[in-house]
Formats: C-alpha cells, sequence, structure tokens
C-alpha cells in the first residue's frame, strides 16, 4: 500500500507538468515584474523575504512558484525513494538506476540551496572608501590602492584594487580584487565584488603665497589657520560644470569669512585671502573609492554537494554507456 503511494506521487508524468508549471510562472513572475518596476528596486537580487514584506498581490506568481516548487519537491523525494527501492530489488543495470538516482537526489539538493539562499541569503550594494566601512563578519574594509589597466588605446581593461580587512579579534586580511577577481570568504560563502573604481577628490592642496608653504584640506576637518581656523566644507560645482572648494575661516573673535575657491590654479578666482594672506590653489587630493556588492550565500555547500553528486552520476552514466556498447559489441561478434 506504502509503495503505491510512493509510485503515485513520484509519477514522471506528474513532475513534467510541473516542471511546465514552474516555467509558466517564471514567466508570468518576469511580466509582472517588467509591468510593475515600481515595486523592484532598482538593484534587484534574489531576496524571497522581499516578498512578503508585505505580501501583494502583484506577488501571487512567486506564492504558486513556490506551491509548485513544493509539490515537484514532493514529487522528486518520491522518485529517490522509488529509485533506492528498485535499485535494492535490481542487481542488474545498477550503474544506470545509480546515476538516475544521484541525479534526482543533485536536483532536490539545488532546490533547497535555491530556497536557503533566498530566504537567508543577503546582497548589499555599497560603497568603500579609503575611510573605511564596516561589514558584518568581515570587520572593517579599507581601500588602499587603486591601480587602472588601459588598453594601447587608452581604454580601459580592467582596474585592480587593494583591500585590507580588519576584524574585532584584531586579525588584519588583505585582498587583491578586480572586476572578474572578487574577494571571497567562508568557502564562498561571503563574497565583495566590485562593480566600479575610480579616484575620488578627497581633499585639496593650498601654498601660502609668502613662503609656498603648503596646507592639506580635507572635508570637515578644521585646521589652525593664522588667528582662527580653516574648514573645508565641500567639493563642488557651478551651474557650467567648474568645480570649486567652499572654505570657511572662524577667527578666535568669533569672526567669520566665506570663500570660494576655483579648482584650477589657471583661472582668477583660484587664489583666496584669508586672514590677511593670500593663498593659491595647488591640487586636489584624491582617494581610491569601489562600489561594491557584498554577498553572503549560506547555501555554498549546498550547491558544492549538488555539483558532486551531478558529476558522479554523469561518471556512472558514461560508465554504463560504456559497458552497454561493450555488450552490444559482444552480441555482434557472435
Amino acid at each position: 500500500m506504502m509503495y503505491n503511494w510512493i509510485k503515485i506521487l513520484g509519477d514522471r508524468h506528474a513532475g513534467f507538468l510541473l516542471c511546465l508549471v514552474v516555467v509558466i510562472n517564471l514567466i508570468a513572475g518576469s511580466l509582472v515584474m517588467n509591468s510593475y518596476p515600481e515595486l523592484y528596486p532598482s538593484f534587484f537580487h534574489l531576496d524571497l523575504n522581499y516578498f512578503f514584506r508585505p505580501a501583494r498581490v502583484e506577488h501571487s506568481w512567486l506564492y504558486a512558484l513556490l506551491l509548485t516548487f513544493t509539490l515537484f519537491g514532493v514529487n522528486l523525494l518520491a522518485c529517490i525513494i522509488d529509485s533506492v527501492i528498485r535499485l535494492l530489488n535490481n542487481r542488474a543495470g545498477r550503474l544506470k538506476a545509480s546515476a538516475a538516482l544521484l541525479f534526482h537526489v543533485a536536483l532536490v539538493t539545488t532546490m533547497i540551496a535555491h530556497l536557503v539562499e533566498g530566504f537567508y541569503g543577503s546582497t548589499q550594494r555599497l560603497p568603500i572608501t579609503a575611510q573605511g566601512v564596516d561589514l558584518p563578519e568581515l570587520g572593517r574594509v579599507q581601500v588602499e590602492s587603486l591601480k587602472n589597466i588601459y588598453y594601447p588605446d587608452n581604454s580601459l581593461k580592467d582596474t585592480e584594487v587593494a583591500l585590507s580587512f580588519s576584524k574585532s579579534d584584531g586579525q588584519r586580511i588583505s585582498k587583491d580584487i578586480a572586476f572578474n577577481q572578487p574577494a571571497i570568504f567562508d568557502g564562498g560563502r561571503r563574497q565583495v565584488v566590485m562593480l566600479t573604481g575610480q579616484m575620488m577628490p578627497a581633499g585639496i592642496v593650498i601654498a601660502r603665497s609668502t613662503d609656498q608653504q603648503e596646507f592639506r584640506l580635507e572635508p570637515d576637518k578644521t585646521q589652525p589657520f593664522g588667528n582662527g581656523t580653516l574648514l573645508l566644507q565641500g567639493l563642488l560645482q557651478t551651474g557650467n560644470g567648474l568645480p570649486y572648494a567652499q572654505l570657511l575661516w572662524q577667527g578666535d573673535n568669533g569672526s567669520q569669512q566665506q570663500h570660494m575657491m576655483a579648482l584650477n590654479a589657471d583661472m582668477p578666482h583660484s587664489q583666496v585671502r584669508v586672514d590677511g594672506e593670500l593663498y593659491q590653489f595647488k591640487g586636489v587630493i584624491e582617494s581610491p573609492f569601489i562600489v561594491a556588492i557584498v554577498r553572503y550565500n549560506p547555501a555554498i555547500p549546498l550547491m558544492l554537494v549538488s555539483l558532486i553528486l551531478a558529476s558522479t552520476a554523469i561518471f556512472l552514466l558514461v560508465k554504463w554507456l560504456g559497458t552497454r556498447s561493450g555488450d552490444q559489441a559482444k552480441i555482434v561478434n557472435h
């Protein structure tokens, strides 16, 4: 009686129909996502929790997909049990039966891996600078250096970046990444993938006209200047795209002076007078900066298991085909 239920639940025709329903659900999901782009972030990733926060009618295709996946999983499990029973009862043709069994197990493992990734994985897109940013489990990551590699025609070929990771336990790790070379941690479960990388303005250098002494100014960092302090409030652009620096000098007596300095030494407004002294723009301080995707996928071990099972199944299937060809050759010779 139990075996009859297993054969009914593991019916191959039902499995084929469920596969078709899965494809139809995926097509419907693609059409819905194209019809309602405002529901999905511009950078949308595989996060199944998103579809339940909150649940919406527009997400019905996914709920139907999960239901179909569940039914398909039950069908596959029943097929696996049926294959094990037949494998134990049948001594002939075990290579083919073992290959089919491993393929089924690999498929179930892959489905479980996708569900684990969808519900428990995470993907975030964020900028990483030389000042650093804190990442879960990876510590504080900083960009140490950035190097652009160009083709002979001066077009960009690749960008190589050196990252340093400082963990809470004091451990420091250095990783080199590029566009097709992510930083990998925890056996592949955590990855830092670079999307773009470039040098960004991080301050300016000005020189005092009387003695050419240079001063480095960085945003939001006050610096003693004459009888007061000088603050670089930011690097901006005019309406026609000309870059300039906004400076604020505060005297010890409470007086204030606002200055705009053009970031071009050849322009007339590239000089400012602060507390009676004339200062000339000398250059822009640049700092490496990248935009990266930080991924966490706890299902990587399951995917590796699935790959090993599928590879073993292919090996057994090839071996079975080889033995079958040999048997047929013997029959022909006789």
